[in-house]
């Protein structure tokens, strides 16, 4: 992935590019924080296996985040991490002197039963620690893919005048270089949520169609009330006698 400072945006008329760049800008910042939050959230639901120091060093290897953001994510998981990575570092500070074993415990190691125990203990830890780090990266694909959507969607939109919707959003998707089943995940995604309120889906109707819905209106339409035909009224007067 590019920066959004190094995308190529002169194939567009000079009009769009400002609002192209801006559009990169937001969709770089957005995914940044995106990362940090995502990374915060990872040390701590993995803080009953890993200390917050190796777990926000496992993020960075279970999550794909792109090289130029790695120090700025960083920086803002140590910010918002420091009350948990003062607390780790006071336990391996105190660990070494609060469980030193005597040397006879250590010879009691070197025994068959208890060194395998040790070994099936030491690889029941590592599964676990392995299963839990999986889940919560699995968390933070997600945050990112709906990070990657939204992006996508903004980028479409600043593209609308000079390319479809579908080149746009894989515009984006080239752009910052999105791995393949996170780019086809992106693309659905996007395009499903932009084919919504799209015009190209209500095609018009056809003139039978609309002539029968004239005709249903016309029959469901309330005819007004006839009015009687008055009758003629009687002439009262007087009657000459001749």
């Amino acid at each position: 992935m590019v920066a959004p400072s190094l995308i190529n945006s002169r194939r567009f008329p000079p009009a769009l590019r400002p609002r192209l760049q801006v559009a990169y800008a937001r969709a770089w910042e957005a995914l940044a924080e995106t990362h940090c939050a995502e990374a915060v959230r990872f040390v701590r639901l993995v803080a009953a296996h890993l200390p917050a120091d190796e777990a926000l060093q496992r993020y960075f290897r279970e999550v794909g985040v792109p090289s130029p953001m790695q120090e700025s994510v960083r920086a803002r998981a140590v910010i918002a991490l420091e009350e948990e990575l003062e607390a780790a570092a006071e336990r391996a500070a105190s660990s070494p002197a609060a469980t030193a074993a005597p040397v006879l415990d250590a010879w009691a190691l070197l025994r068959p039963e208890q060194l395998v125990e040790a070994v099936k203990r030491r690889a029941q830890l590592v599964e676990e620690t392995n299963l839990a780090c999986q889940l919560a990266a699995s968390l933070a694909d997600e945050a990112v893919c709906v990070a990657h959507v939204r992006n996508a969607i903004a980028v479409a939109r600043a593209l609308s005048e000079a390319l479809p919707l579908n080149e746009a959003i894989m515009h984006y998707i080239r752009a910052f270089d999105l791995p393949m089943v996170e780019s086809q995940l992106v693309f659905q995604r996007a395009l499903a949520q932009l084919a919504e309120r799209h015009p190209i889906l209500a095609p018009p109707r056809r003139a039978a169609e609309r002539a029968t819905e004239r005709a249903v209106e016309a029959i469901l339409e309330p005819t007004p009330r006839s009015r009687p035909t008055p009758l003629p009224t009687p002439a009262y007067g007087l009657r000459a006698i001749g």
